[in-house]
């Protein structure tokens, strides 16, 4: 599929296929999540890894782009999980959670911060993500839809008169509005929940 200048809107329901064809010729797509919507390109695609932390201001030696995964078994291609680890990240993936988590050695440095090469994962509980991300065959790096000015973007014509000529695809998946994901850090299996969202955190406990 050719990326294209003005970013097309593509219904929900027809958007699975256009948006991998995307992402895997190196686009960047906006797409709805189980809280907001968010911007994201596939994890082999550097040139579309730049171009997402430019669009959205992101230094990534402090905060890198997070990784949206389909499942739970995927985890460990990516990150260290631990036995107690994982069975506190089973209570809360898929769902409203992003999780602070130590990479394994195949996540090359740009994508890890800090001294302890820690990666933040996301798992929504969003039928749409899932099957685009097993029809991918590699994680999304993703980020909050946001305008240049840090506003949220919750909706398809909101992305598009802020980001359309920088972005490839959108999939309208209607409104999406309210709290963001509630991130936690549990590296060490040491739980911290770093910011309150959508997610309980009770559920960690």
């Amino acid at each position: 599929m050719p990326l294209v200048k003005e970013a097309p809107i593509i219904p929900l329901s027809q958007a699975e296929r256009p948006a991998v064809e995307t992402l895997k010729a190196g686009g960047i797509i906006a797409f709805p999540t189980d809280t907001l919507y968010g911007l994201g390109c596939s994890f082999h695609r550097p040139r579309a890894i730049e171009r997402l932390l430019e669009l959205r201001g992101i230094d990534r030696s402090r905060r890198p782009l997070t990784f949206m995964l389909p499942d739970l078994g995927e985890l460990a291609r990516y990150a260290q999980v631990t036995e107690s680890g994982h069975a506190i990240l089973s209570r809360i993936f898929p769902g409203p959670y992003c999780v602070e988590l130590i990479a394994a050695a195949v996540v090359p440095e740009p994508h890890v911060c800090g001294r302890r090469r820690t990666i933040g994962v996301r798992i929504p509980d969003d039928p749409f993500c899932e099957r685009m991300l097993w029809a991918l065959g590699s994680p999304l790096l993703t980020a909050t839809a946001k305008s240049h000015e840090g506003r949220l973007l919750t909706n398809p014509a909101e992305i598009a008169a802020e980001l359309g000529s920088e972005l490839d695809l959108i999939v309208d998946g209607g409104t999406r509005e309210g709290l963001p994901s509630t991130v936690v850090s549990l590296v060490d299996d040491w739980v911290t929940v770093l910011r309150l969202g959508r997610g309980d955190p009770d559920r960690l406990l």
